[in-house]
């Protein structure tokens, strides 16, 4: 059941309203990915192992500069959005009734690119400064801005301290939780409305506000999915990711008017 919302009087007139969802759409959003994965397999599957790749250059570069660890995960799950523009661009032709053309969809995301890219500099500078932030709190617990490799390994063997970890993984958690929360539908709208930033940050954040149960589920299903995909060293984000980057553009067409 969806219900409208209209927009704050404070916001702009190009504004676009909310719907309000039920908590188990989520899981729509989900079954509506697999069908347009089913709906275009060879598109979807290029974009999976592109993706794949990346990860996979992100793990070899952790191994070899494993101080960089944190920079180099944070900037992959702010790559992933971008790297599924593609998939939102497919599923937009498949819906417009349109033959799935990964060279179309290049040609929208070059025309967005402006927006895209301005967006794509305000969370870097997020993932800047969590970057800096996470070598600061390294470096209380190592005495070094350049852990090794074996540091890390301590941690996940439980070898550090509490404090400093909670603080971690605490600042972490609400940084995630902000980034999902201006994020949440701004790729797909950027590139299916051209929008500014800040209009689809806005829009991001009252859908999440809106929709809190929702989105909170969804956030969830993210994370669980993603972790299946990283249980199988990436493999299975060949399928997941397309999965994903799907579900998420449905999110948007059922969440914004």
């Amino acid at each position: 059941m969806k219900t409208d919302i209209a927009q704050p009087s404070s916001f702009s007139e190009m504004a676009p309203s909310i719907h309000r969802v039920d908590i188990a759409e989520p899981l729509d959003w989900l079954a509506a990915g697999l069908r347009t994965l089913a709906a275009a397999p060879a598109p979807s599957l290029l974009y999976g192992t592109l993706f794949t790749i990346a990860c996979w250059v992100t793990l070899a570069l952790t191994r070899a500069l494993p101080w960089f660890t944190i920079a180099f995960f944070t900037g992959l799950l702010l790559l992933g959005p971008f790297l599924a523009a593609g998939l939102y661009v497919a599923a937009r032709q498949q819906e417009a009734g349109e033959p799935v053309s990964v060279r179309a969809g290049f040609e929208l995301v070059r025309e967005r690119r402006t927006n895209l890219s301005l967006f794509a500099l305000l969370l870097g500078l997020i993932a800047a400064a969590w970057v800096r932030l996470s070598a600061l709190l390294f470096a209380v617990k190592f005495n070094t801005l350049s852990p090794s490799i074996e540091g890390y390994v301590g941690i996940l063997s439980g070898n550090f301290d509490p404090v400093v970890m909670a603080f971690f993984f605490g600042i972490g958690f609400l940084l995630a939780a902000v980034v999902f929360t201006i994020s949440a539908v701004a790729v797909p709208m950027i590139l299916d409305r051209d929008v500014g930033p800040i209009t689809a940050m806005q829009t991001s954040y009252r859908v999440v506000r809106s929709n809190l149960s929702a989105m909170t589920l969804w956030a969830a299903l993210i994370v669980a999915v993603s972790g299946i995909g990283i249980l199988t060293l990436f493999v299975g984000m060949i399928v997941l990711f397309p999965v994903l980057g799907y579900a998420t553009w449905h999110s948007y067409r059922r969440l914004v008017a």
